[in-house]
């Protein structure tokens, strides 16, 4: 794999995280890109189920707290636990409202729009399905593309911290539906992270494809 070291926006924390790659997963990306000139990253089903999951237990949980402790948040009644309680509570009812949005994207919208990355010897494209067909969100050729990097998303111990691949290119030379009017000097797209692999994987073969020789990708 040929990693440059140089590589804008590769710090040496996103150089950890490439060193810890999926490398079975990165020969079989590398092995369809040099038999089909692309490789269309697509999301994964089981990340969004367990995202799901996750948030309608934690939904139906509040649910069953506030069923069962109705009376110890409610300051005008005879079991007011105290404020303390209180708040304790009003904390829990911001995560329920959270967690329920959060419910509804992962079992309702990401399954419906799909976003995906297409990896071609030509550039990287992203897109996402909407009535009618398939939009772009963001496209770039290679020789438009400024820096790949990342950006570290910290998180309470015991989840690791997460990690959004991004992809930075010359305003003029890039295709993004979201801007109106003039385009900027540079346009920065996030990788959605819900695709097929490990963010760190989908770095490094952005990497490698990017610094592989016309023609070798």
């Amino acid at each position: 794999m040929t990693i440059r070291q140089n590589d804008p926006g590769l710090s040496a924390d996103l150089l950890k995280e490439i060193a810890r790659v999926d490398h079975r997963r990165l020969d079989r990306w590398t092995a369809e890109m040099r038999r089909n000139g692309r490789v269309v990253l697509r999301t994964d089903l089981f990340k969004t189920i367990v995202w799901g999951l996750a948030c309608w237990l934690f939904v139906g949980a509040s649910i069953v707290m506030f069923t069962v402790n109705a009376g110890s948040w409610n300051p005008l009644s005879e079991d007011f636990g105290g404020w303390l309680v209180f708040f304790f509570l009003l904390v829990f009812a911001a995560g329920f409202v959270l967690f329920g949005l959060g419910a509804v994207l992962w079992t309702f919208i990401f399954p419906l729009v799909r976003p995906q990355l297409v990896v071609s010897r030509w550039g990287v494209e992203a897109s996402w399905w909407k009535p009618g067909g398939r939009t772009i969100r963001f496209a770039a050729p290679w020789t438009g593309i400024v820096s790949l990097g990342g950006q570290f998303l910290p998180r309470r111990w015991p989840m690791p911290d997460g990690l959004i691949v991004t992809i930075t290119a010359h305003g003029a030379t890039a295709d993004q539906n979201r801007l109106m009017g003039r385009k900027p000097a540079m346009v920065t797209h996030r990788v959605s992270t819900m695709l097929h692999g490990r963010s760190r994987d989908v770095l490094a073969f952005l990497v490698q494809v990017r610094g592989a020789p016309p023609g070798q990708s």
